[in-house]
């Protein structure tokens, strides 16, 4: 058998605001997803490390779907996805999402995200209590890694105003320290992982560049 000389991990997060529901009982409450962060971290035994950090939050009236096409053009396949209580809170925001958005977009979405769940899940909360884990920034400051602490009130602003910029950091700074934390619980075999992050990170690559580290 031939060993891959490439591998390929995704962190994802997400960020949403609640839906009330409605007056007459027809609708229950709910989530609207407003924002997403991802990490693509590459490994190429011949050329190194390789990084992608993006982020993307959407203002007040911007449908879910935007989201969803968005992210569908920077999700690979063959990767292991790395999440916070990913069967608890993501894919069922995600699976809303799709549920609401034009059937090619939804179809483009899921296409991409079953590949990429096809390729192995890590969800970091479960060893952590699964849905009764801290939440993940007591968790990751713990490890001595920054994590943003991203509010309803902060995210509800963000998206109310279109002011988005911030909001977008916190969601690329979660992605990152998902990574981060995923490769301290690996212990002996996340160093070269480890290294090769925070020498990508003395560079100051955090702001959305790719960039390659060895």
């Amino acid at each position: 058998m031939t060993t891959p000389t490439v591998t390929t991990c995704v962190s994802l997060t997400l960020s949403h605001v609640p839906v009330p529901a409605s007056a007459d009982g027809a609708h229950p409450e709910g989530r609207h997803l407003v924002g997403l962060g991802i990490l693509v971290a590459q490994r190429d035994l011949r050329r190194g490390w390789r990084f992608e950090l993006h982020g993307h939050a959407l203002s007040a009236g911007t449908p879910e779907e935007a989201l969803l096409e968005w992210a569908a053009d920077r999700l690979p396949g063959n990767a292991t996805f790395i999440g916070w209580q990913v069967d608890h809170g993501m894919m069922p925001m995600l699976l809303d999402a799709a549920a609401t958005a034009k059937p090619e977009i939804a179809q483009h979405f899921l296409v991409r995200l079953h590949r990429l769940l096809s390729g192995g899940v890590v969800d970091l909360a479960v060893p952590r209590g699964g849905a009764a884990a801290s939440p993940f920034a007591d968790v990751a400051a713990e490890m001595a890694i920054s994590a943003p602490r991203m509010d309803l009130p902060s995210i509800f602003s963000a998206w109310a105003t279109g002011r988005c910029e911030q909001h977008q950091a916190d969601l690329k700074a979660q992605a990152l320290a998902l990574w981060r934390v995923f490769t301290r619980d690996a212990g002996m075999a996340g160093l070269s992982a480890e290294a090769a992050t925070e020498d990508w990170l003395r560079r100051g690559k955090t702001a959305g560049f790719v960039c390659a580290a060895r």
